[in-house]
């Protein structure tokens, strides 16, 4: 019967959805995944009457005309926040008080994201809600329906409410703000503000399409199987429900296994693809919690430990100036070196000019920087101060500091731009850019060579690489017979690398190494991308208008096509490796540490993806390998305590087929 086939191909799917999203433990590849998933969806608009709530194709709905208030059944409370660890021993000592020493405490990472409150009634997912002032929120339910990690049906019929935590991985939201710079959008803040905003939309598409993913933490049971007596219980009764749950939750004996946990995370939580900025600390036991209950703001069983600060107050000596390999001027802050999560930061982005102006910062200023994402260092705010306004108000520079031309402002675009094409500083971004891993990967060549190279008018475009002799770079300070030697192959051998690379390093506007990637699946030679007209680049899945004529505009250019012409001359091959991929590895995700002997990781990462295999920085439950090299980092222990299988160099050659 059809109604029998669409409720298989509906259960298979949110399984194979629960272990890939929950469980991090993924059971067929994203290809299977789709294929069945269309199937599906066009099964159900044939037998519409067979849909069901819990169907994987009622995650994306249509659009909302706004989102009312709901109150909540169930307050959610704010929680009291503690500094150090002697206000948390004190806090404790208020509990022991109570209920003698050895008060078991459960121990959670404090997620930087939204908190929600999901409603489940016989099984299902009936209602999802913003956390609002606690009392009352906003009901978002189908925009929630697009969050994987969210089950739109429990593993039993049970009526409970939980609550949790929306965040926004750090990797997507680098990507989503690299997306919105592109697009001339204003970049979020940080992944929380990421977050808050994609649950905010009314078009529901556009939420499940910012990889939004979720931790639960807390349930509140009316009708279920069990009746969980402490909160560690209630933790593992959810995971039996179907939901994600943070996996480095402990339960401790006592507040000194609660202070060791928090030393624990106060640098390890940067190894970690979500933002946390402290630890959320409850007593263990439902009746010891009843029993302590509430101020008028906070539970009294439950307290958050914060993190020392990621942000910190600098001097802003002075802005430069930065032009990239598009022409682009993005202002940078030089600052007086302070110690920030981590690191020192002596710079940090200011993005554009637009945002000098809203953040009214001048030279000479304290102002006050953080780390995006906890990573890229950037300019929050001026630290209020007496001498603000008797500081000169910041200048726009409106000649480029490279080459003098006037720098000139390009529609639907934030930043200014030059638009010389023989601006050194441009030709210098494009030729640093053209050796760069993610183009031609010519390690040997750094921007301290590119730079004499040009100097002494012995490379101006990228082309010249190609032109140089071992004679030329011996005319370099401190170059050797045998380093010009390993300069001049590492550029000869370029000539070979795949079309994609080839793409990449041109510089096309908004054409990254992705884009490149996807671009040669569908042209594989050099001669289609010449000839594709602006309507079939436009129609390809993820290229798009603004993209689309950038491209179209680069290969009818007729500057550029002697170029391409003169790279042939010289000897490119142009092959495009993506026509040679086989599925040997499909499915499989794999994580490379230290140094290789026989090949570089971005090679090995090459290999892997010609065999339908992808490749991640992180390891994580989802890591089917680790493929360790001499002197490998932090990455293998995580892949040993996670129980991840472990590749040598030989092994991973042998599971390739290359030994």
């Amino acid at each position: 019967m059809i109604e029998n086939k669409i409720k298989q191909i509906r259960e298979d799917l949110n399984k194979y959805s629960y272990n890939y999203y929950v469980l991090d433990n993924p059971l067929i590849s994203d290809f299977e995944y789709d294929n069945l998933y269309k199937e599906l969806e066009e099964l159900e608009k044939q037998y519409p009457e067979f849909v069901t709530p819990d169907s994987p194709t009622q995650r994306v709905g249509g659009i909302s005309s706004g989102f009312e208030e709901v109150k909540h059944k169930y307050r959610l409370y704010s929680l009291d926040n503690t500094y150090n660890y002697e206000e948390l021993r004190k806090w404790y000592e208020k509990i022991t008080k109570e209920f003698g020493n050895n008060v078991e405490l459960v121990c959670e990472l404090k997620i930087d994201g939204l908190a929600i409150a999901l409603t489940y009634k016989n099984g299902y997912f009936v209602k999802g809600a913003t956390r609002g002032n606690g009392i009352v929120g906003e009901e978002i339910t189908q925009n929630l329906k697009t969050i994987r990690a969210i089950p739109l049906k429990l593993f039993e019929n049970a009526d409970v409410e939980v609550r949790g935590e929306i965040y926004m991985p750090k990797t997507s939201f680098e990507k989503l703000n690299e997306e919105n710079l592109l697009s001339g959008e204003k970049p979020f803040a940080n992944p929380r503000n990421a977050a808050a905003g994609s649950l905010r939309q009314l078009d529901s598409s556009i939420t499940a399409k910012r990889d939004l993913s979720m931790f639960t933490y807390t349930p509140i049971i009316e009708r279920a199987s069990k009746q969980p007596k402490s909160h560690w219980e209630g933790i593992e009764y959810v995971k039996e429900l179907g939901f994600k749950v943070n996996p480095n939750i402990r339960l401790v004996k006592d507040i000194e296994g609660a202070i060791e946990y928090c030393k624990e995370w106060e640098n390890k939580r940067f190894d970690l693809d979500y933002a946390t900025d402290g630890v959320v600390i409850k007593v263990n036991r439902f009746d010891y919690q009843n029993e302590l209950g509430y101020t008028s703001r906070a539970p009294k069983w439950a307290t958050a430990f914060k993190f020392p600060p990621e942000e910190i107050s600098t001097t802003l000596e002075g802005i430069e100036l930065g032009i990239g390999k598009t022409g682009a001027v993005t202002p940078v802050a030089i600052l007086t070196p302070v110690n920030l999560a981590g690191s020192v930061v002596g710079r940090a982005s200011l993005h554009n000019f637009d945002e000098i102006k809203r953040l009214d910062v001048r030279i000479g200023d304290r102002v006050l920087i953080k780390k995006a994402a906890e990573i890229i260092p950037k300019v929050i705010k001026v630290v209020d101060s007496e001498e603000h306004e008797s500081l000169p108000l910041y200048q726009v520079q409106k000649e480029c500091p490279s080459c003098g031309e006037d720098l000139k402002e390009v529609e639907g675009e934030v930043n200014l731009y030059c638009l010389n094409p023989l601006c050194p500083a441009v030709l210098k971004a494009k030729l640093e850019y053209w050796v760069s891993k993610e183009a031609m990967d010519i390690d040997s060549v750094g921007p301290s060579v590119i730079s004499k190279l040009y100097d002494l008018g012995l490379v101006k475009q990228a082309i010249d690489f190609y032109k140089l002799t071992i004679e030329d770079f011996l005319k370099l300070d401190l170059v050797k017979e045998k380093s010009a030697s390993n300069m001049y192959n590492a550029i000869q051998e370029s000539k070979s690398k795949p079309l994609s690379r080839f793409i990449t390093a041109l510089s096309i506007r908004h054409v990254g190494k992705e884009t490149a990637e996807l671009l040669t699946g569908e042209f594989p030679t050099l001669e289609d991308f010449k000839n594709a007209d602006l309507e079939r680049l436009s129609n390809i899945d993820g290229i798009g208008d603004k993209i689309a004529k950038n491209i179209y505009e680069f290969f009818h250019n007729e500057h550029n096509l002697f170029m391409l012409k003169e790279f042939e001359n010289l000897g490119f091959k142009f092959e495009n490796n993506i026509a040679q991929r086989t599925n040997e590895l499909e499915g499989k995700t794999f994580v490379l540490t230290g140094t290789l002997q026989s090949m570089t990781r971005d090679e090995a990462g090459d290999k892997i993806k010609m065999k339908g295999g992808k490749t991640s920085s992180s390891v994580s439950k989802k890591t089917s390998f680790v493929i360790a090299g001499e002197n490998p980092g932090s990455k293998l222990d995580k892949a040993k305590d996670l129980g991840v299988i472990i590749l040598s160099e030989e092994e991973f050659l042998k599971l390739i087929g290359e030994v």
